[in-house]
C-alpha cells in the first residue's frame, strides 16, 4: 500500500502544478506562456497518464472524487490523531491499521498518511 500512497502523492503534485500553470493568475504575476511552459504542461499530462495506469482503479476513482470535491489537499497528514484536512479526531484503530492499509478519513474522505 505504501507504493500506492507514493503514486497518489506524485499524482497530487502533478495536478497542483498543472492547476497553477493553467490559472490566469500565472500570467498576471509576470509569467509568460513560453515553449518551456508548454513543454512542462505536456510533460505533466504525459506523466499523469502513466501514473494513472499504475494506480489501483478503485483508489484512482476515490482520488478523482476527492479532487473534484476539494480541488486540493487530497492526501493529508495525520497530526496527533487528527485528520489534517478536516481536523476531526480519527478512530484509535487507525493507528494500528496504518502500516497495513491505505486509510481514508471517515469524515472528509481524504487519504491519510503518517510521518514517523
Amino acid at each position: 500500500m505504501k507504493k500506492q500512497l507514493e503514486l497518489l502523492r506524485e499524482l497530487e503534485e502533478l495536478d497542483l502544478m498543472h492547476k497553477d500553470l493553467a490559472s490566469p493568475q500565472y500570467r498576471q504575476i509576470g509569467f509568460k506562456t513560453s515553449k518551456q511552459s508548454i513543454d512542462l504542461v505536456r510533460y505533466i499530462e504525459e506523466r499523469r497518464q502513466k501514473l494513472k495506469k499504475k494506480i489501483d482503479p478503485k483508489l484512482l476513482s476515490e482520488y478523482e472524487r476527492v479532487l473534484k470535491r476539494y480541488g486540493t489537499r487530497i492526501l493529508v497528514q495525520v497530526v496527533k490523531e487528527f485528520c489534517g484536512g478536516c481536523y476531526v479526531k480519527l478512530p484509535a484503530e487507525f493507528a494500528t491499521r496504518r502500516s497495513s492499509e491505505l486509510l481514508i478519513c471517515p469524515n472528509c474522505g481524504r487519504f491519510l498518511y503518517w510521518v514517523k
